[in-house]
């Protein structure tokens, strides 16, 4: 008898954690490359990332600062961070642990001649088919921007 008492408070404990949490894996990405100026492409994102109803959070100027501070020629790297707080709390809402997934991220590089736009893709297979459909819009709305950035 003392053995249950013991075991239905340790099965909810369990329970509790692995209420649908997101599978840890592999970061799937969505990456594209413009063939227009790397400034046109950064104000094409932020058009992008507020047509599709998020607010910018932060804009890291990795390859200016660089160069800068260390007046030295260097390709530049931008990255962009956004959110919106109304589908954030339904997604915290869905699952506590999506937290690890925020905020969205962009990041814009000069490489060989050429503009390369990468996002980070939110996980679809978790044990929890609501947060999966969830993601499932969510990369929509990634790949929406991405694509805007830079088409022609």
């Amino acid at each position: 008898m003392h053995h249950r008492r013991l075991l239905l408070p340790i099965l909810f404990t369990v329970a509790a954690c692995t209420a649908h949490p997101p599978r840890p894996g592999p970061v799937n990405y969505e990456k594209a490359t413009a063939a227009k100026p790397y400034d046109d492409v950064l104000a094409e994102l932020e058009l992008a990332i507020t047509e599709q109803n998020f607010r910018i959070t932060g804009h890291n100027h990795i390859g200016s600062v660089i160069r800068s501070r260390e007046n030295i020629a260097f390709p530049d790297y931008d990255t962009l961070q956004f959110c919106n707080l109304t589908l954030a709390k339904q997604m915290l809402e869905m699952s506590p642990a999506a937290v690890a997934h925020m905020p969205c991220n962009v990041a814009v590089r000069s490489e060989n001649g050429q503009v390369i736009v990468t996002t980070h893709l939110l996980p679809e297979d978790s044990d929890n088919e609501k947060l999966n459909a969830f993601f499932r819009e969510m990369n929509g709305k990634l790949r929406k921007i991405v694509d805007f950035a830079v088409d022609q």
